[in-house]
């Protein structure tokens, strides 16, 4: 006997068509997957986070839990020393705001005068790694050689940094270790200014980070953007007018001890 062809379903009559449910070992098969993609979403904006936090980092939530009893204000400036640098020591002078410089080392050797004037003039000088790299994706020696070289370009200049700033605040267990080898500790930022994206700076004004109302922690801005140097006096004023004490990354650190959130 020859077996009955089956009717598809689309070729029934609309009354007769029913919706098929989908096997149900679908649905649990595919969850892992949405899960991959929305936790590969939050590393991606919290690229340090990758990591358990570890006291011995100033992450940002340690550096947002600090300086809120004097209401402190640091402004760093990352990927320097370069040809704005100069404009932006200018207005900080002018305005009486002492800042942090977090270098790359192999511009060391080309701005000299500038990072003796920098230091003259009461700001701090950290380090950014020699070629700003990612060092999470290069193995512990490179990471130590990053560091290091660096601190070798500042020393000739009489300069020691207490704070490494990873490039793009990507570090793993290595960067911590490497660190601590040279005698430094992993400062990141509370507030990114995203000023290597945007030309309003307007937006680096919160109103509340990481649960601490107010304006205040570590500001992160690249001194070898124009268009950031063009608007910092602007910036200041209206950081000044929200009440900000503008201190270095040390003094940030050692003036407040940290607040505990409830």
């Amino acid at each position: 006997m020859l077996a009955q062809p089956t009717a598809h379903l689309l070729h029934a009559p609309r009354h007769q068509r029913r919706c098929r449910p989908l096997p149900a070992r679908l649905a649990p098969a595919r969850f892992p997957y949405f899960l991959c993609i929305l936790l590969v979403a939050v590393l991606l904006q919290h690229p340090a986070s990758a990591l358990a936090r570890d006291p011995s980092v100033l992450d940002g939530l340690a550096l947002a839990q600090r300086g809120v009893s004097a209401n402190l204000c640091a402004l760093t400036f990352d990927d320097g020393p370069g040809q704005t640098t100069e404009a932006l020591l200018d207005i900080l002078r002018d305005k009486g705001v002492r800042g942090t410089f977090f270098v790359v080392g192999s511009r060391v050797h080309r701005y000299p005068e500038t990072l003796k004037r920098l230091v003259a003039e009461g700001n701090e000088v950290g380090n950014h790694t020699f070629t700003h790299v990612s060092l999470r994706q290069r193995q512990p020696v490179e990471q130590l050689s990053e560091i290091a070289r660096t601190n070798g370009e500042l020393a000739k200049l009489g300069i020691v940094p207490r704070y490494l700033r990873p490039p793009y605040g990507r570090y793993d267990n290595a960067t911590i270790d490497a660190a601590a080898a040279q005698g430094m500790t992993i400062a990141l930022w509370s507030v990114d200014s995203r000023d290597w994206r945007k030309h309003d700076l307007a937006a680096v004004l919160p109103r509340k980070v990481y649960g601490v109302l107010g304006v205040r922690g570590v500001f992160l801005f690249h001194d070898n953007h124009r268009e950031t140097v063009e608007a910092l006096p602007n910036l200041i004023d209206r950081l000044s007018e929200a009440g900000c004490t503008f201190v270095t990354m040390s003094e940030y650190v050692e003036t407040s001890g940290p607040l505990c959130l409830h």
